[in-house]
């Protein structure tokens, strides 16, 4: 008999928030945070003319992360993705194999919305104490870059202050990351 009554008590619980509840509590209530890996964007590097002490553009250009698959992976036929931060990114050497971030003293990584970067904001950076390492790992900040994204893709770019030249005529490097987003259904 007791159970039946807490079932009861239960069922008219739920009945009660459901009938006083707004659908933006339900919706809010539905939502959750999905980590999301960004493609490997890979790409060469060919030094400009060193300029003392300043920074060098390593990359430009645009990262796919295509929203609309995003939401259809984690089951929405429609939904708002809202608040978006990094909270991974790594630049690594993938040929010459033997090279080393020996080069590289510092970096920084900023997004935007469009390849003007008009305007743009800096999501992380890293100061390379390790000339042995391969991989240099931004410090990345808590920046809502959800207002960056667009319906496929944001734009991204690396600069890097170079210790000296680089001791080869290129260098292909490879930009990984990851996103964590929250996602909420639309209905």
């Amino acid at each position: 008999m007791r159970t039946i009554v807490n079932r009861f008590l239960i069922a008219g619980i739920l009945a009660t928030l459901m009938i006083h509840s707004s659908c933006d509590r339900i919706k809010t209530l539905a939502a959750f945070d999905v980590i999301y890996t960004l493609p490997t964007t890979t790409y060469t590097y060919t030094p400009a003319n060193l300029k003392g002490g300043g920074e060098e553009l390593l990359f430009s250009g645009a990262i796919e992360a295509n929203l609309d698959s995003i939401l259809a992976a984690n089951g929405f036929d429609a939904g708002v993705v809202g608040n978006t931060q990094f909270i991974e990114c790594t630049i690594s050497i993938v040929q010459p194999s033997a090279m080393t971030f020996g080069w590289l003293q510092s970096a920084r990584g900023e997004i935007s919305g469009n390849s003007d970067f008009t305007p743009a904001s800096e999501v992380g950076s890293v100061y390379n104490d390790d000339p042995a390492a391969t991989t240099v790992v931004l410090m990345v900040n808590s920046l809502n870059i959800r207002p960056y994204l667009g319906a496929h893709f944001f734009y991204f770019r690396v600069f890097g202050v170079l210790n000296g030249p680089l001791p080869a005529e290129w260098v292909e490097l490879a930009i990984n990351g990851k996103l964590l987003m929250h996602l909420q259904p639309l209905n």
